[in-house]
């Protein structure tokens, strides 16, 4: 069902006031291990509204993994789907359930209390992010309020956003890829459809039935559509755009020919503010340019220019203060 701003609005601020009333504060964390869904958006807005600081959780993580995490962020507090209750435990956080038989959570979204705290500044934590962890156990990334409006600003760029564009929003909001998008309504007029999973078979139906106009690629996403079999529906559909990052140069022409949208490929990390770099020139294989408050240059190991072609390590430097994040959560260390 659709999600309207006056819904939102009413049933975020009264989580926002009912969390504030059992004594969480300002800059408390909040883990949240929930799949896409109205209730996961109404949760992170009242968090960034009550200035708590949200911790999302991937839904894919067991065991150790989960336990890292938990452990390290120290939440106040743990949301958590139903069915995601038997791998939490029994830990030092107390645990708000969503859905199943003790459903903690509708209650706290129930029409009731408004929320008439100061709004957070641009400065304040939104989140702290888990990265994969290829290096070594997750790091947490710092993000800010500011970085995440750069994050959905750059998506604008790199997508070229228009009012009424629907984006087709399969990507988990536990990734800095989905939580990007959330500002973009509000900035831009445009309007998410949300899945509560990526499916390579329903996909293009699903995009058809949202009046889809962009999708996302990440991951591999693009070779698991092009690996299925050729239908009628590969082009009985709205999208012109897919937008995203790790496009193999490869496979990017056939999967515009045979699909009709074009590929928009982007650069970045979650901490700076998740796009460095975007390609709106049709440029196959490229990342494209800096966006306007990044400068990228490529070094050798003494801190020179490398010659156009040489490999280098990548250096990014920006223009706007807080566009790069202040560091990962209780790991001076890695932030050095």
């Amino acid at each position: 069902a659709p999600l309207t701003y006056g819904e939102l609005a009413r049933r975020s601020g009264a989580l926002a006031a009912r969390l504030a009333a059992r004594g969480l504060r300002k800059g408390d964390r909040v883990a949240v291990m929930m799949r896409n869904g109205v209730e996961a958006i109404c949760v992170v807005v009242a968090l960034a509204r009550a200035g708590l600081v949200w911790v999302p959780v991937n839904a894919q993580l067991r065991g150790e993994g989960l336990r890292h995490v938990l452990r390290h962020s120290d939440p106040a507090l743990i949301i958590a789907d139903a069915e995601f209750l038997d791998l939490l435990g029994e830990g030092a956080a107390p645990i708000l359930a969503h859905g199943g038989a003790r459903d903690d959570l509708a209650a706290m979204l129930a029409d009731g209390p408004r929320f008439d705290g100061a709004p957070s500044s641009p400065e304040d934590l939104f989140a702290v992010m888990y990265t994969s962890g290829t290096t070594g156990p997750a790091k947490g990334a710092l993000v800010t309020h500011r970085m995440l409006r750069l994050a959905s600003e750059a998506v604008a760029l790199v997508s070229s956003a228009r009012p009424d564009d629907v984006f087709f929003v399969w990507e988990p909001l536990y990734h800095i890829g989905g939580a990007q998008l959330l500002p973009l309504p509000m900035s831009h007029g445009v309007r998410l459809a949300m899945v509560e999973r990526f499916s390579a078979t329903r996909f293009w139906s699903q995009a058809r039935a949202e009046g889809a106009t962009h999708i996302h690629h990440l991951g591999g996403i693009l070779q698991l559509l092009l690996k299925q079999p050729p239908t009628p529906q590969d082009r009985a559909h709205g999208v012109r755009i897919a937008w995203g990052g790790g496009c193999p140069p490869d496979i990017w022409t056939p999967f515009e020919q045979r699909f009709g949208v074009q590929i928009r490929e982007c650069y970045g990390m979650t901490e700076a503010s998740s796009i460095t770099t975007y390609n709106d020139l049709d440029v196959v294989g490229s990342v494209g340019r800096p966006t306007p408050w990044f400068t990228v240059r490529l070094l050798d190991e003494n801190g020179r220019e490398v010659a156009p072609g040489a490999r280098g390590e990548i250096v990014v430097r920006t223009t706007i203060p807080g566009a790069i994040f202040p560091g990962y959560f209780r790991n001076p260390e890695a932030t050095a």
